[in-house]
């Protein structure tokens, strides 16, 4: 079996385009009877061309193919090719001494080509041996040009005609398969680069981004603050006595715990905020495009969520987190942002835990619980 070439191409507009074609061979052959039978009028010269037999025998022909092709729904790349025979049989029937015009037989068997699949060009080549024969019988043998020889020569012909087109379409064939390998390739490594991607940037356990991908938005959210004023604020969140959760219940309780909380953290903030694991026990997450008051909203929403979380891992208890926010404002480089976060976060730790307490300058330190 070749390469199956239909999944590749609209064969309804290749049907359209031959048809398109068609047309135009009949144009230009009415074009140049007209221009012969000027020149054959003028000089005496040569015979008349039939163009009205010849023409409507066209035009008939062709516009059988066209409702064909409009109303039936299966078949019509056959019928197209079938229909290539009009032009080049009823050229050879009304000249049959022009040995030239056995040549167009070829045509479809070059237009069968044109779908890329070997069972077409087969089924031409029968047709154009088919064609010949009855050409032979009805009118060619009637003629001196013609003889026994020459009907072996021209089936040979033809065969090799139907093999080099056979050739060349497996070679086609070749050719896309190497190019659907090296496509295939090229999305395996894609997909390995994506995934490779994710795992360097990702927590394996949470599913956030880590560490080091924290940091880089960090450096470019902030570059792109100082150049075009953005506000955004820094939210440090850490579990509350966590190490008492690994102690007491175990490392797998406390990953079941880390992983129900991040869900948790990215389920309540909007797809423009950016969520981490910074390390350990403890999140950031950056909000963008709001002010600081809706902020403190969406982290009281986090906390309170996660208070009212029971985890079968602790046997029903629940866990609190402690948060430390920093609102960013023009100037202020990144290590002053993640002190500022820091320091509120040690407040909030201090004052009690399972609270949030932002950061200020002034040591003005705003609690909520």
């Amino acid at each position: 079996m070749g390469f199956d070439f239909i999944q590749l191409v609209n064969l309804p507009l290749w049907n359209r385009k031959l048809l398109n074609g068609y047309w135009i061979i009949i144009g230009l052959a009415v074009l140049f009877s007209i221009v012969s039978n000027v020149i054959s009028y003028f000089t005496k010269q040569y015979d008349s061309i039939p163009i009205i037999t010849l023409g409507v025998v066209w035009i008939l022909g062709v516009a059988v193919l066209e409702a064909a092709n409009y109303w039936l729904k299966r078949g019509h790349d056959y019928l197209i090719i079938t229909g290539a025979f009009i032009i080049p049989d009823s050229l050879i029937y009304v000249f049959p001494e022009d040995s030239v015009l056995l040549t167009t037989l070829y045509l479809p068997i070059l237009i069968s080509v044109l779908y890329f699949q070997f069972r077409k060009v087969i089924f031409s080549a029968i047709l154009s041996l088919i064609s010949f024969f009855a050409l032979y019988v009805l009118c060619l043998r009637e003629t001196a040009l013609y003889s026994t020889n020459d009907l072996i020569i021209m089936t040979c012909v033809l065969l090799c005609g139907a093999i080099v087109a056979l050739s060349v379409m497996s070679r086609g064939s070749e050719l896309l398969k190497h190019l659907q390998t090296s496509l295939a390739s090229s999305q395996d490594l894609l997909v390995k680069n994506v995934i490779m991607d994710k795992l360097i940037k990702t927590d394996a356990l949470t599913g956030l981004y880590n560490h080091m991908s924290f940091h880089e938005y960090l450096d470019k959210l902030i570059e792109q603050g100082e150049k075009y004023d953005l506000s955004f604020q820094l939210a440090v969140l850490d579990i509350d006595h966590f190490k008492k959760v690994n102690d007491t219940f175990g490392h797998r309780a406390g990953d079941a715990v880390l992983k129900k909380v991040a869900h948790s953290i990215t389920s309540l903030v909007s797809p423009n905020d950016f969520t981490a694991r910074y390390g350990g026990e403890e999140f950031a997450v950056i909000f963008t495009d709001i002010e600081l008051n809706e902020t403190l909203i969406n982290l009281e929403n986090i906390r309170t969520y996660i208070e009212e979380q029971h985890h079968e891992e602790l046997k029903g208890s629940a866990v609190t987190i402690s948060i430390g926010v920093q609102d960013y404002e023009k100037g202020c480089t990144k290590e002053a942002l993640f002190t500022g976060a820091d320091q509120a976060l040690y407040e909030a730790k201090r004052t009690g835990r399972n609270r949030t307490v932002v950061h200020d300058p002034q040591k003005e330190t705003t609690n909520s619980n």
